[in-house]
């Protein structure tokens, strides 16, 4: 299964991603729980992208694109503002309350793999991959 989306920067459309993602891992055959954990994760990433890397302007694409196989759930956000550089990326210190910045940390707890890439033309594109849930056999 393949799907593309394409979102406006503005914090409104995090919800419709959302949607969008949550309902295709659903169709994919993803327990339910588990495509709110996935659409957590999504809305992470895109709310990132509007404050950090777009500097919160709307009328700035954020493309979306997701593929499920047997295997696993990749979904792939891409922009063309500020480019992420992963390694100025600092984890919070879970022992203070913070406003913000548990984004990167709540994606990489959610998913298998969290990574960012120099987008074509500029901006990052960020891949994250679920790997689907092992049950046992009887």
């Amino acid at each position: 299964m393949r799907s593309k989306l394409r979102i406006d920067s503005r914090l409104e459309e995090v919800s419709r991603a959302r949607r969008w993602l949550m309902e295709h891992a659903l169709e994919a055959g993803f327990p339910e729980d588990e495509t709110h954990r996935l659409g957590l994760a999504l809305s992470e990433a895109c709310t990132n992208v509007i404050k950090h890397a777009y500097g919160g302007a709307a009328g700035n694409a954020i493309d979306l694109e997701l593929d499920a196989d047997a295997e696993r759930l990749v979904v792939r956000i891409r922009d063309t503002g500020k480019p992420f550089d992963p390694a100025s990326y600092t984890p919070p210190d879970l022992s203070r309350v913070h406003e913000s910045g548990y984004g990167v940390h709540l994606m990489r707890s959610i998913m298998d793999e969290v990574r960012y890439a120099p987008s074509p033309g500029g901006g990052t594109t960020l891949t994250m991959v679920r790997l689907r849930e092992r049950r046992p056999s009887s």
